[in-house]
């Protein structure tokens, strides 16, 4: 019989037993989409998972994470949980004032990096923030003959993690325990904590509002600093079985999402903006004759009726495919509103996009504690 899902870590165990083989996770590197299954996701989440039992994390303690969007950086959060400690997610473009107030404030005594631009930003600042005990590398390009005793790469901490019983660890979870500490947007605020209980009932209650799929696909575009990423984006994906695929960087973003074809869009304005530019940028400088008829469309597509259904035959569904939206099927944004004009212009090619903090919008019961939830994630 299986133990309840009361936590992250617990669902990818059991489902690493269920469905080993099956994949969850896709990562583009050196220009090849390689698959993620169950089993090899949690076999690294239990590595770094064990490397943080081993020096002591446990309930109470706090760790960070400075990356952009990377497979690494999802293995650490989920082995941050499971160990039992609570994950603090910072933006790679916060300067070094505001993440010193987060590693300070939350009181993080190790914090991963993607690399070396992060490192030497956490350096600098070190010495400003007395619990930071540890510093761990996810690439370490560049990086060869530095030497600083309290800082060392990805695979080296990975392998001072054996002799500890990850399933044990995941088992002693409680539902009232600390699991993340997110921070609102800019400033200096304190952070706000999500339990792990907090973030079931979440993903719950975002499951019964957008009803993902197995087997549908998404492009992980936003970072795990956003709420929106990491409830609705990374842990709703695991708990449906949607497969989350990851860009080779920042700038690839655009073309992955071409070459992938996602059915789940979870982004934010900046993305929707992006492409309604690009778009808008491309059709002026088509030939008169197409700028028209793609003019037509939109506002055919717009208008609905059999006229749009015409537009989406002989136009929209090229557009949607030049753009990595032919199989979206469902679109959401939070926090952040997206422009009306790249609103009006999804809307035209037929979709939908969704604000995942609004009560009103989806499908689906809201009940107080996630509607005071949301509102805090998004302060």
């Amino acid at each position: 019989m299986q133990q309840p899902l009361s936590s992250v870590p617990t669902l990818i165990s059991q489902r690493a037993e269920s469905h080993p083989g099956a994949t969850i996770l896709r990562i583009k590197d050196r220009g090849i989409w390689k698959m993620v299954s169950w089993a090899q996701l949690d076999g690294k989440v239990r590595e770094i998972g064990s490397a943080l039992l081993a020096a002591d994390f446990a309930r109470g303690d706090v760790v960070a994470m400075v990356s952009e969007t990377r497979p690494e950086a999802v293995y650490a959060d989920l082995a941050i949980l499971g160990c039992g400690a609570a994950s603090v997610a910072i933006d790679p473009d916060d300067d070094p004032e505001r993440v010193c107030h987060l590693l300070s404030s939350s009181g993080s005594r190790l914090a991963f990096v993607e690399n070396e631009e992060q490192l030497d930003k956490l350096l600098s600042i070190r010495n400003r923030c007395p619990a930071l005990s540890r510093i761990v590398v996810f690439d370490m390009k560049g990086l060869r003959d530095f030497s600083d005793e309290t800082c060392v790469g990805l695979a080296d901490f990975m392998a001072t993690g054996g002799g500890h019983d990850w399933g044990a660890a995941i088992r002693t979870i409680e539902a009232d325990q600390p699991a993340v500490i997110q921070f609102p947007r800019g400033g200096l605020a304190m952070g706000r904590t999500l339990t792990h209980g907090d973030l079931m009932h979440m993903i719950g209650t975002a499951r019964a509002r957008v009803p993902l799929q197995t087997q549908d696909e998404r492009l992980a575009v936003l970072r795990l600093a956003d709420i929106t990423e990491r409830v609705w984006g990374l842990y709703l994906a695991l708990e449906t079985g949607c497969i989350s695929n990851y860009p080779e960087g920042p700038d690839t973003v655009l073309e992955n999402l071409q070459e992938s074809q996602p059915t789940v869009l979870g982004a934010d304005a900046t993305v929707w903006d992006s492409l309604y530019r690009l778009a808008t940028a491309r059709a002026k400088v088509a030939t008169h004759a197409q700028r028209v008829l793609y003019g037509w469309a939109l506002r055919a597509g717009r208008a609905g009726g059999p006229m749009a259904r015409l537009a989406d035959l002989l136009i929209l569904r090229a557009v949607r495919r030049e753009f990595g939206l032919k199989r979206l099927r469902l679109a959401y944004v939070g926090g952040t509103s997206v422009d009306t004009a790249a609103l009006d212009w999804a809307r035209s090619l037929g979709i939908s996009i969704q604000r995942v903090d609004d009560p009103a919008a989806g499908s689906g019961a809201v009940d107080e504690r996630y509607q005071a939830l949301m509102q805090n994630a998004y302060a």
